[in-house]
């Protein structure tokens, strides 16, 4: 090979070189494009599931409060109603327990925003049972139909166990 020829391959190569230099870095900044992009938009959808959370679990305190109260006010000498927010502000719960009833019980209900959780809990004389759903799961008919299992005096007189929880609709 003469010293021209190799000159010549020689550039060809470091030529190719720089642009495979070239291609790369592009590649590397499409990609870096392409995962800023990426985290942006899971961000933004983030934020939008957040937002959803929020009101929901606005949606869902209202309504228990809406429910507990209007048990409270049409028999207060059977059932006893609880509620308010956690010191933190995060947690809203409520627990309405039966007063000379039988068989005695309570239903435990906590609406965690922060943690994304709605806590049902039922204790009784004729057992025990607990559910968790995540806020976006619940609708308020669900909130409703639990204030009416704990005032459903024909079911608990022959319940051998605490009503099954609802489904939202």
């Amino acid at each position: 090979m003469s010293d021209s020829d190799f000159q010549s391959a020689l550039q060809a190569k470091l030529e190719r070189n720089a642009e495979l230099a070239r291609q790369r870095e592009q590649a590397e900044e499409e990609m870096d494009r392409a995962q800023e992009e990426a985290a942006e938009r899971a961000e933004r959808l983030a934020a939008k599931r957040r937002e959803a959370q929020d009101a929901r679990h606005s949606e869902l305190v209202e309504r228990l409060q809406a429910s507990a109260r209007a048990l409270r006010e049409a028999s207060p000498q059977d059932f006893i109603v609880r509620m308010g927010w956690t010191q933190s502000g995060e947690e809203f719960m409520a627990k309405i327990s039966s007063r000379r009833l039988t068989p005695a019980r309570s239903l435990f209900i906590e609406l965690d925003r922060d943690d994304d959780e709605v806590l049902a809990r039922w204790h009784s004389d004729t057992g025990d049972a607990l559910e968790l759903w995540h806020l976006l799961e619940v609708d308020p008919d669900l909130v409703d139909q639990l204030v009416l299992q704990v005032a459903d005096q024909e079911y608990w007189k022959e319940a051998t166990r605490p009503p099954s929880f609802p489904t939202s609709s």
